[in-house]
């Protein structure tokens, strides 16, 4: 059961495993039996019955839908066929979803494309770079973390069947290029498509692809120009405006500075906070302050305690990076 819940997590398929934990009764399976089901309902295994089964497959799709675990119990009807003595039994279970980790497709392994994949591997994407140019991985290694394949971009992006699960970034070599490889994207339900340029090159792709059929409510989903403004020069400062992109659009946050967003010195000033912000353990709360650390010669750090940032509160982003 393993290898299809590796199979299905590789492939970015959200799955979700019913294990026994417990047995009362005469059950007809053990502590420690698993079923794992698909998102389209599909089971692999059972826990001895087809009535308990549908139960668990309920069970794990709300589990797949709302990424929440829980414990179940469940009764084994004697009359029903469903425990092995005429008493009856009961399983306790425990469903957890199991969601695969989102996959960054670059199209473009240039300094922009390499610099954001550095970037994207350790912040949980399954990082592939895509290009037609060979001669980019000769005396190179690839980022740690990241695929290389070579060939069409096109048919590189289709070969890898982009589903829900799946984030395209487009950083290709050309205006043509990053054209088809946007076309190719768009043909499936990606979760994300973003291409780098300027607003006169991004006009321009979009009046072609126009012209060639694509719908417009298609090129709505396109981030384009892709990043945040961060007034990014450099190829590590673009990957890093695009990431910041990435990271905000996954958690459906705004990009909004956190200084911005909590007004903390206003609140005293006008005297709306509250002593009561502070946790007793001397956290600051949200996670969103910075800690001015004293030392024996006066002031030596400012460490930012940020994770993340609340929700979106009606802001957005600034006109993203141009580019090309």
């Amino acid at each position: 059961m393993f290898q299809e819940i590796q199979a299905a997590l590789a492939h970015g398929e959200r799955v979700a495993l019913v294990t026994v934990v417990k047995v009362s009764g005469a059950a007809p399976c053990a502590p420690g039996t698993r079923l794992l089901v698909r998102a389209d309902g599909g089971l692999v295994g059972t826990l001895g019955g087809a009535t308990t089964d549908e139960r668990a497959r309920r069970d794990a799709l709300d589990a797949i839908t709302t990424g929440q675990a829980e414990l179940k119990d469940y009764y084994l009807d004697p009359e029903g066929g469903e425990s092995v003595g005429s008493c009856g039994a009961t399983l306790r279970v425990f469903v957890e979803a199991l969601r695969p980790e989102p996959r960054l497709l670059i199209a473009g392994a240039g300094y922009v494309g390499q610099a954001l994949a550095r970037l994207a591997a350790p912040l949980g994407w399954r990082v592939a770079l895509l290009d037609d140019r060979s001669e980019l991985t000769h005396g190179t290694s690839p980022p740690a973390g990241a695929e290389v394949a070579l060939g069409d971009m096109p048919d590189l992006l289709r070969a890898r069947h982009p589903d829900p699960m799946t984030w395209i970034v487009v950083v290709t070599r050309g205006h043509r290029t990053d054209q088809e490889v946007l076309r190719a994207a768009l043909e499936g339900p990606a979760a994300y498509v973003g291409m780098i340029g300027s607003a006169s090159k991004v006009r321009a792709i979009f009046r072609h692809l126009l012209r060639a059929g694509v719908a417009a409510a298609d090129l709505e989903r396109v981030h384009a120009p892709i990043g945040l403004d961060l007034g990014a020069e450099t190829p590590d400062e673009i990957a890093l405006s695009i990431a910041a992109e990435l990271v905000m659009r996954r958690h459906g946050t705004s990009g909004q500075p956190l200084r911005d967003r909590h007004g903390l010195l206003r609140a005293v000033l006008d005297g709306t906070a509250s002593d009561d912000d502070v946790p007793d353990d001397g956290a600051t709360p949200d996670g969103a302050d910075v800690a001015v650390v004293g030392s024996a010669e006066g002031v030596s750090a400012a460490d930012t305690l940020t994770e993340t940032a609340p929700g979106a509160n009606g802001a957005r982003p600034l006109a993203p990076t141009e580019v090309g």
